[in-house]
């Protein structure tokens, strides 16, 4: 599918475009709206959203499916562009301390301890989901994040709407031992 859609891109960059945003918005959008939403506007998100699509067209020669796949690729950008809205939306303010002419700065909003450990966790789930391998980690992805049901997971890999449902409970199974630490090692 993502050869067909790159193929598509670069013969016709309107269509093609419009078939990546249309299989990979809802991808998009769910990792911007996690790592920014709490800081972010709905019109934020839609806007980082929109700049990933034109960061991806505009770095199109860079694209190897070889080394990933279209979801992976536009995964790691949404991320940046995400790091990049929460950059420019924080919030500072400075406090001066007992010298008039020194102050500091205090991000609005600061909680480096529960910041890191909601990291620390996504970091840990996210490994846990990958170490599952194919198709059980897209069988995941594709219901938690993208929230599809299992039919259209069973259309998209090829496996059965029965298959979908007993790999996907296996799967939530492993991902909990894994995060019990009863497989994992950090």
């Amino acid at each position: 599918m993502d050869e067909s859609i790159l193929a598509l891109i670069k013969k016709d960059s309107e269509k093609g475009m419009t078939a990546l945003i249309g299989r990979y918005t809802a991808l998009v959008y769910t990792i911007i709206r996690n790592k920014a939403g709490a800081y972010c506007s709905e019109e934020d998100i839609e806007e980082a959203v929109s700049d990933v699509f034109i960061s991806f067209y505009n770095n199109l020669s860079n694209v190897d499916l070889s080394r990933g796949s279209l979801s992976a690729y536009l995964s790691t950008i949404a991320k940046r562009k995400a790091y990049d809205k929460l950059r420019k939306k924080r919030r500072v303010r400075f406090v001066s301390t007992d010298d008039e002419n020194e102050f500091i700065e205090i991000p609005d909003s600061l909680n480096l301890e529960n910041d890191y450990e909601k990291k620390e966790l996504a970091t840990r789930l996210i490994a846990a989901i990958n170490s599952l391998g194919e198709p059980d980690s897209t069988i995941v992805y594709r219901k938690y994040y993208l929230f599809e049901s299992s039919a259209e997971i069973a259309r998209y890999t090829g496996l059965s709407d029965d298959n979908v449902r007993k790999r996907l409970s296996r799967a939530l199974h492993k991902i909990k031992k894994l995060m019990e630490g009863d497989c994992y090692e950090n």
